[in-house]
């Protein structure tokens, strides 16, 4: 075989072998997220139910065991407790309107 076709195989080679690669670290980068998405949501549904005062052995979820829900889970904010007289519910309803008022937008 010559030099050239040699180099030339090599090329090849090392050609298929960075596709191979690429292909492998999307497959990564897929499951990576989509791990990062579930571990979002339970962690989510964990703070949401112990805001709401759901006993421990109740709860569903996980709670945020890596420490990473903060900066990884792009709007997870602390749960709010139930309504209560400060909730964006009244401004919708002020105390002023009759009780069966419904209020239209």
């Amino acid at each position: 075989m010559s030099k050239q076709a040699t180099k030339f195989l090599w090329a090849a080679f090392l050609f298929v072998a960075l596709l191979v690669m690429g292909h492998l670290s999307k497959g990564e980068a897929q499951e990576q997220a989509a791990w990062l998405e579930d571990y979002c949501t339970s962690a989510a549904i964990w703070a949401a139910e112990e805001a709401r005062g759901v006993p421990l052995n109740q709860r569903t979820g996980q709670p945020d065991y890596k420490g990473i829900a903060e900066e990884s889970c792009p709007g997870m904010r602390p749960a709010l407790p139930a309504l209560d007289e400060y909730a964006p519910a009244q401004y919708a309803m002020p105390s002023t309107a009759p009780v069966n008022q419904l209020v239209q937008f």
